[in-house]
């Protein structure tokens, strides 16, 4: 995954840098680690899933086994329970599980004899008003730049994931805001894109999802860019700040989704 961070984002990593705890691990270790990446959105139209894979040595292929039979479980404050099933290997869904801004999920996997839990509170739903398509006047190849409006509630603590679609195809692009820079305002920072394959021609039509997430979840990606090759690279490359407690790796987050879409003309 390359990464690529807004420009406010890029000058945040110095504040963020100096006060976040990233711990170093062996990445080309033998004993391969439980990876669980876990979500509950507010999308009705998708099936909640939790995924359970073995990490591999960081010169190996992207090719993560599945981790099957374990038992998962995610429960909320309101007192619902949903066991999680297995479908295909190592994804466990539960298509009566729904998720509500302003709730908290716990989550249970047992896998291997050992335990893991992690809680992620689904942050209240922050909309995309629209997105603008603009170009840049300098810069080789494609100068297309997609930005997501959206007003930022006033008060610190708003944080946001961006995924960015070209026709069918996602970007590989790791996107990641928090609101120091646009606090109570309207935002303008553009998802400038590295991914050669994204090339916005006349009639494509691009769209962006905007997530609504936790300070948690923010850390976790905003850590995992530092490994991933984007402007926030670290020296030495360290596990991201999971909030998964029994693990090194991976994630749970409970957040909101909205999509917008605007043809390239």
């Amino acid at each position: 995954m390359k990464a690529v961070l807004s420009l406010f984002t890029i000058a945040l990593a110095f504040s963020i840098a100096s006060c976040q705890k990233v711990i170093n691990i062996d990445l080309n270790t033998k004993e391969p680690k439980v990876v669980i990446e876990g979500e509950v959105t507010d999308d009705t139209t998708v099936v909640q899933y939790i995924r359970i894979t073995q990490s591999v040595n960081f010169s190996a292929s992207n090719s993560f086994p599945a981790v099957s039979g374990a038992v998962v479980t995610i429960k909320d404050n309101m007192g619902d329970s949903f066991l999680m099933k297995e479908g295909n290997p190592g994804f466990y869904q539960n298509a009566a599980l729904k998720g509500y801004p302003g709730r908290t999920y716990y989550l249970t996997v047992v896998a291997g004899g050992k335990t893991y839990t992690a809680s992620s509170t689904m942050p209240a739903k922050v909309l995309l008003d629209s997105i603008t398509v603009g170009t840049l006047g300098f810069g080789p190849g494609n100068n297309v730049i997609i930005t997501p409006v959206f007003h930022d509630p006033m008060g610190r603590g708003n944080c946001y994931r961006f995924k960015l679609y070209d026709n069918t195809k996602v970007s590989s692009d790791l996107y990641v805001f928090d609101d120091q820079a646009v606090d109570g305002a309207v935002n303008n920072q553009p998802l400038f894109t590295s991914d050669k394959d994204m090339k916005f021609d006349k009639g494509d039509t691009a769209a962006v999802k905007m997530m609504c997430i936790s300070q948690p979840v923010f850390d976790y990606f905003f850590s995992l860019s530092q490994n991933t090759g984007g402007p926030n690279e670290s020296a030495s490359p360290a596990n991201p700040l999971t909030n998964i407690n029994g693990a090194t790796l991976g994630y749970f987050s409970a957040h909101t989704v909205e999509v917008k879409k605007v043809v390239i003309r």
